[in-house]
Parts: C-alpha cells; sequence; structure tokens
C-alpha cells in the first residue's frame, strides 16, 4: 500500500489509525461536522467533503459516539460537546439514576479512494462509571464490559483489542488492500 492520510488532528484516533495503518499520515484540512448523535451519518458528511479535494491517495475519516441506555442513542455522536461542556465526569453524573448506567461506544470509519467510498462500523458495549485513568474524552468513565476497567486505564495494546475502531479500522485495511496495487 502507498501513503494513506487520516483527516483528524484527534491524538487517541491517530495513534490507535497507526496501529493499523503504520504508514499514515495526518490529513491537516478542517471538515464541518453534520450536527448528528448518528456516527455514520457525520462520516458520510465528512466523506463527502474529502471526496471533493480530489486526492490520489487513500483518505481515511473517523466518528465516534456514546449512546447512554436510556437515553435514546444520546449523546452519540454528540459525545464531544457535552465532555467538552460537563467534563467527562460531569457526563457520568449527568446520568446517574442509582444504578450502573450502560452505553455503547460507536464508531464510523470511512475511506475514499478513487471517488468511491466505503463505511464500517464498531461497536463496544459497557458502562459509565467514576472516571479512572488519563485518557482524553470520555474513555476515563467508559467501562468496557467484562474488564472492570475503563478504556482510559488499558494499556496501549488492551486498548487496540477493546476500541470500537478496532473492526472497522481492519475491514477498512482490507478494503483498500484490495484496491491498491502491491
Amino acid at each position: 500500500m502507498g501513503g494513506i492520510l487520516l483527516a483528524s488532528g484527534n491524538p487517541i484516533k491517530i495513534e490507535e489509525v497507526g496501529d493499523v495503518f503504520p504508514e499514515v499520515e495526518v490529513l491537516r484540512t478542517d471538515l464541518l461536522e453534520v450536527q448528528s448523535v448518528d456516527v455514520r451519518c457525520v462520516v458520510e458528511h465528512k466523506l463527502a467533503q474529502v471526496a471533493a479535494l480530489g486526492l490520489p491517495v487513500p483518505v481515511l475519516v473517523e466518528d465516534t459516539g456514546l449512546a447512554v441506555d436510556g437515553w435514546n442513542g444520546l449523546p452519540g455522536a454528540l459525545v464531544r460537546w457535552f465532555v467538552d461542556g460537563l467534563g467527562a465526569q460531569g457526563l457520568k453524573d449527568a446520568v446517574r439514576c442509582g444504578e450502573p448506567v450502560t452505553a455503547t461506544a460507536t464508531s464510523a470509519v470511512g475511506v475514499v479512494l478513487d471517488g468511491e467510498c466505503a463505511i464500517w462500523e464498531g461497536r463496544t458495549e459497557g458502562r459509565l462509571v467514576d472516571g479512572r485513568g488519563s485518557l482524553g474524552g470520555w474513555t476515563s468513565v467508559f467501562e468496557v464490559r467484562g474488564t472492570g476497567r475503563t478504556l482510559a486505564e488499558m494499556t496501549f495494546e488492551e486498548r487496540m483489542r477493546w476500541t470500537m475502531r478496532r473492526e472497522p479500522l481492519l475491514a477498512a485495511r482490507d478494503w483498500i488492500a484490495r484496491r491498491t496495487p502491491a
């Protein structure tokens, strides 16, 4: 595979994408994000903007969401704005109901290559807990089901096993490999 670009400045995304695509480089561009709780909808909008650039290499885009059970999919892809406004612990506290609050972390990964686009989605089940660990965003309050640990408490290798980005990134890698001369 030749060069691959990632249209994101998020350090967590860059690190995880770099594990699957060691040759990835960051594409510095400002993409407008449509406001939706649906990560797939956000990625479709980003892909359209990246496709318009007409770049000769594959370009990855990604969006992440956190759907809190009982909140009808909220905050979903808007989770960044919830965390920016409330903090990760504030988000967790806002959904307090006396019992563990289950949630689903979602990721949509999209690729544009030679004008063709594809999107894959991944999910990780868990629950919201009091913050533990120092990774950014909402990862300190999201405990992965069956692990007893938040994404922020995990080593990088452990996180890559559980991250909602893993499966869609692997699918994107395979899709690109089938379309790119060796």
